[in-house]
């Protein structure tokens, strides 16, 4: 019986050495890192150039520790940094942009996320510089123009075209059109 005990005890500590060693080399790892989440919201996701968007990042987090840096890459060439910015959006054609925000935790892991923003431009039914009116119609007098700088326009090209002044635009024919006009 005595040699069971001396056994059982040999067991016993065997096992609350191994027991002892597995717990001891748990302490001497370094805990892993765990990468933040980027998050963001915009104060709009679409609208008309030029356009400003408000940028709001305070929804990301870290679950080990906390963010170093907030990094923006507004997908139009300019870049930003914080936890909130702004940014305006100026084109002259419709466009989507990709706004990206790239977080980096205290020990260096990063995490990124993207959003879109869709830019409009205004519809303008003015003529385009090279052609300021249609020379063959519809008739146009000087009531139809908001400046004299504007009838003046069409009142050359007409005249380069070769229809002279179809719309009667210079009354007292001095090469001056619509004189009354600011």
């Amino acid at each position: 019986m005595r040699k069971a005990h001396v056994l059982l005890g040999i067991a016993v500590l065997a096992v609350l050495a191994l027991a002892t060693a597995c717990l001891n080399s748990d302490l001497d790892r370094e805990p892993t890192n765990m990468a933040p989440t980027a998050s963001f919201s915009c104060s709009r996701t679409f609208g008309e150039s030029p356009l400003t968007v408000s940028f709001d990042a305070s929804g990301s987090h870290d679950p080990d520790g906390s963010i170093a840096s907030f990094a923006w890459v507004y997908g139009d060439g300019e870049t930003g940094n914080g936890k909130t910015t702004s940014h305006t959006y100026s084109t002259t054609t419709a466009k989507v942009f990709s706004v990206k925000l790239t977080v980096i935790d205290d020990d260096g892991a990063q995490s990124s996320v993207t959003h879109t923003i869709a830019v409009t431009v205004a519809y303008s039914p003015s003529p385009s510089p090279s052609a300021p009116c249609n020379c063959a119609g519809p008739d146009l007098n000087c009531s139809d123009f908001a400046t004299q700088a504007e009838a003046q326009r069409c009142y050359d090209y007409c005249k380069s075209q070769g229809y002279g002044d179809v719309f009667r635009l210079d009354a007292d024919k001095d090469g001056i059109a619509c004189e009354s006009l600011p």
